[in-house]
């Protein structure tokens, strides 16, 4: 899959629209999958093995479980960030399009995080108070060194362009 497909990045005349999270659906999917198989396992081995009460905190977890990757198919997967570039402006949209913030308020930066960073949009002057993260994680490895670099290549670039911040032919 390349980087195209992984973000599912389209560019028209008017527009630059990609979702940060949807490489992430396959593997999502994967879990699901093995959280409703998890389920009659549960049951049906569990059941005369535990006590009512350890029960009851096992389908609790995977009730959790369960939640915790239905918000993520529902609610995160599906964001797509739009640079609509005859408005001049950002949106992100889920189930209905709510605008960002113009090209001129925008700033991009590297957040970093734990053991890995990401790229990330906000306003200039509170892009530390709130900001939208544009990629996914990536780590000091080789592997992701070079998905970075597709993705600087093939998405960021593309979307700096449009928005009107200077790109140097020698990174190009």
């Amino acid at each position: 899959m390349n980087i195209i497909d992984r973000y599912k990045f389209e560019e028209n005349g008017s527009e630059i629209s990609f979702m940060p999270d949807y490489s992430f659906l396959h593997t999502l999917i994967w879990w699901l999958i093995l959280g409703v198989v998890t389920l009659p396992v549960i049951i049906y081995y569990f059941l005369d093995k535990m006590s009512g009460d350890q029960f009851k905190i096992t389908m609790g977890l995977w009730i959790v479980y369960m939640i915790y990757f239905l918000f993520d198919l529902f609610f995160r997967i599906p964001v797509k960030y739009i640079f609509n570039k005859s408005e001049k402006c950002i949106y992100r949209k889920l189930l209905l399009s709510r605008k960002l913030m113009s090209f001129d308020e925008m700033t991009y930066f590297v957040n970093d995080e734990r053991c890995g960073y990401y790229y990330s949009i906000g306003k200039k002057r509170n892009q530390f108070v709130k900001n939208y993260r544009i990629s996914n994680y990536f780590s000091g490895s080789k592997a992701s060194g070079r998905r970075e670099d597709e993705y600087i290549k093939e998405i960021l670039y593309p979307v700096l362009i449009a928005v009107g911040f200077p790109v140097n032919e020698v990174e190009r």
